[in-house]
Protein backbone atom coordinates (compact mmCIF):
# COMPACT_ATOMS: atom_id res chain seq x y z
CA UNK A 1 0.00 0.00 0.00
CA UNK A 2 2.87 2.45 0.38
CA UNK A 3 4.19 1.85 -2.95
CA UNK A 4 0.96 2.62 -4.32
CA UNK A 5 0.55 6.35 -2.51
CA UNK A 6 4.20 6.70 -3.81
CA UNK A 7 3.70 6.10 -7.23
CA UNK A 8 -0.01 8.58 -6.61
CA UNK A 9 2.29 11.14 -5.58
CA UNK A 10 4.81 11.59 -8.17
CA UNK A 11 5.22 14.63 -10.32
CA UNK A 12 2.18 16.89 -8.50
CA UNK A 13 5.09 19.46 -7.77
CA UNK A 14 5.59 20.00 -11.09
CA UNK A 15 3.06 21.64 -12.50
CA UNK A 16 3.85 24.19 -9.56
CA UNK A 17 7.30 24.74 -10.68
CA UNK A 18 6.51 25.11 -14.27
CA UNK A 19 3.98 27.92 -13.45
CA UNK A 20 6.61 29.27 -10.99
CA UNK A 21 9.66 29.10 -13.87
CA UNK A 22 6.91 30.96 -16.27
CA UNK A 23 6.29 33.81 -14.01
CA UNK A 24 9.94 34.33 -13.68
CA UNK A 25 10.55 34.78 -17.06
CA UNK A 26 7.74 36.91 -17.44
CA UNK A 27 9.35 39.38 -14.97
CA UNK A 28 12.76 38.91 -16.23
CA UNK A 29 11.21 40.37 -19.35
CA UNK A 30 9.84 42.93 -18.13
CA UNK A 31 12.85 44.27 -15.91
CA UNK A 32 15.16 44.17 -19.00
CA UNK A 33 12.61 46.02 -20.48
CA UNK A 34 11.89 48.35 -17.93
CA UNK A 35 14.68 48.49 -15.55
CA UNK A 36 17.09 50.54 -18.18
CA UNK A 37 14.80 53.32 -18.38
CA UNK A 38 15.23 53.66 -14.51
CA UNK A 39 18.93 53.43 -14.51
CA UNK A 40 19.09 56.83 -17.57
CA UNK A 41 17.03 58.48 -15.92
CA UNK A 42 18.86 57.56 -12.66
CA UNK A 43 22.43 58.48 -14.74
CA UNK A 44 20.94 62.10 -16.55
CA UNK A 45 19.85 62.98 -12.85
CA UNK A 46 23.36 62.81 -11.45
CA UNK A 47 24.76 64.39 -14.84
CA UNK A 48 22.35 67.46 -13.79
CA UNK A 49 23.88 67.31 -10.05
CA UNK A 50 27.52 67.39 -11.29
CA UNK A 51 26.68 70.12 -14.13
CA UNK A 52 24.96 72.45 -11.42
CA UNK A 53 28.06 71.82 -8.93
CA UNK A 54 30.19 73.81 -11.95
CA UNK A 55 27.48 76.86 -12.07
CA UNK A 56 29.80 79.26 -11.20
CA UNK A 57 32.72 78.12 -13.62
CA UNK A 58 30.43 77.36 -16.76
CA UNK A 59 28.05 79.05 -18.77
CA UNK A 60 24.83 78.15 -18.93
CA UNK A 61 24.38 77.07 -22.43
CA UNK A 62 27.78 74.61 -21.44
CA UNK A 63 25.94 73.33 -18.17
CA UNK A 64 22.89 72.59 -20.66
CA UNK A 65 24.82 71.24 -23.17
CA UNK A 66 26.79 69.08 -20.98
CA UNK A 67 23.36 67.47 -19.14
CA UNK A 68 22.13 66.86 -23.45
CA UNK A 69 25.31 65.27 -24.30
CA UNK A 70 24.96 62.57 -21.39
CA UNK A 71 21.44 62.34 -22.65
CA UNK A 72 22.52 61.51 -26.11
CA UNK A 73 25.48 59.29 -24.97
CA UNK A 74 22.75 56.95 -23.44
CA UNK A 75 20.37 57.15 -25.84
CA UNK A 76 17.78 59.44 -24.26
CA UNK A 77 15.10 60.81 -26.21
CA UNK A 78 15.89 64.25 -24.04
CA UNK A 79 15.65 67.17 -26.90
CA UNK A 80 18.18 70.06 -26.16
CA UNK A 81 15.01 72.57 -26.16
CA UNK A 82 13.84 70.89 -23.11
CA UNK A 83 17.39 71.51 -21.18
CA UNK A 84 16.61 74.71 -19.40
CA UNK A 85 19.19 76.18 -17.02
CA UNK A 86 19.01 79.50 -15.55
CA UNK A 87 20.04 81.50 -12.08
CA UNK A 88 17.55 82.79 -9.67
CA UNK A 89 19.38 85.10 -7.76
CA UNK A 90 22.86 83.23 -6.52
CA UNK A 91 21.15 79.77 -7.11
CA UNK A 92 21.67 77.63 -10.76
CA UNK A 93 18.01 76.10 -10.98
CA UNK A 94 19.13 72.71 -14.06
CA UNK A 95 15.41 71.18 -15.29
CA UNK A 96 15.26 68.49 -17.51
CA UNK A 97 12.07 66.52 -18.81
CA UNK A 98 11.36 63.81 -21.13
CA UNK A 99 8.87 60.62 -22.15
CA UNK A 100 10.22 57.46 -23.22
CA UNK A 101 7.70 54.34 -23.76
CA UNK A 102 8.72 50.65 -24.14
CA UNK A 103 5.95 47.68 -24.63
CA UNK A 104 5.83 45.34 -22.39
CA UNK A 105 3.40 42.02 -23.56
CA UNK A 106 1.53 44.37 -25.33
CA UNK A 107 0.91 46.19 -22.39
CA UNK A 108 2.99 49.95 -22.92
CA UNK A 109 5.06 51.39 -20.31
CA UNK A 110 5.19 55.18 -19.93
CA UNK A 111 8.20 56.53 -17.97
CA UNK A 112 8.08 60.32 -17.44
CA UNK A 113 11.30 62.04 -16.27
CA UNK A 114 10.80 65.83 -15.19
CA UNK A 115 13.52 66.63 -12.84
CA UNK A 116 15.41 69.79 -11.42
CA UNK A 117 17.94 70.73 -9.63
CA UNK A 118 19.09 74.09 -7.51
CA UNK A 119 22.47 74.51 -6.19
CA UNK A 120 24.14 77.10 -5.14
CA UNK A 121 27.04 79.16 -7.06
CA UNK A 122 30.41 80.21 -5.40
Amino acid sequence: MRNRDRKRMRGEGAFGAIVGIGLLIVAMVAGFKIIPLHYHGNEIKDAMNEAANFGGVKSLDKIQYDVYHKAQELGVPLPLTEVKARMEGSNLVLEAKYTQTTEVFGYKYVYNFDYSTRRPTF
